[in-house]
């Protein structure tokens, strides 16, 4: 598969910077239920303050982002934070569309820990 070409936004208005995370959720939401959790649905905005990702009703906090710029760092640490709130402790991911990309390319990024127990469990059936 050809690279797909980067995003270029001038000024991308709110409401399609909102559309276009939310159609993202969506796409997260149905890998969730094909690998079995019937029950994932987007959060939104239902906690506010207290957010715990932008998936329910998983095992775990996922974070979703449709982003031009790629802040890893920031992201992962917003998504631990989420976590808490979540009570999964550091199950946690965040999920990036690639632009231009099926959902199966996306790139999920997991804390040090909870990739070394998911290969663990994974790898020593």
């Amino acid at each position: 598969m050809a690279n797909p070409t980067p995003r270029k936004l001038g000024r991308p208005n709110g409401r399609a910077v909102k559309a276009r995370g939310r159609t993202w959720e969506n796409s997260v939401v149905s890998v969730w239920r094909a690998l079995g959790f019937a029950g994932a649905e987007r959060n939104g905005s239902v906690y506010g303050s207290q957010d715990r990702g932008d998936i329910g009703g998983i095992p775990c906090t996922c974070q979703c982002k449709s982003v031009t710029r790629v802040q890893l760092w920031k992201h992962l640490d917003e998504a631990l934070a989420q976590a808490v709130n979540n009570g999964t402790g550091d199950e946690t991911c965040v999920v990036y569309k690639r632009h231009g990309a099926p959902t199966d390319d996306a790139a999920w990024v997991l804390p040090g820990s909870f990739a070394a127990r998911l290969m663990h469990a994974y790898y020593t059936r």
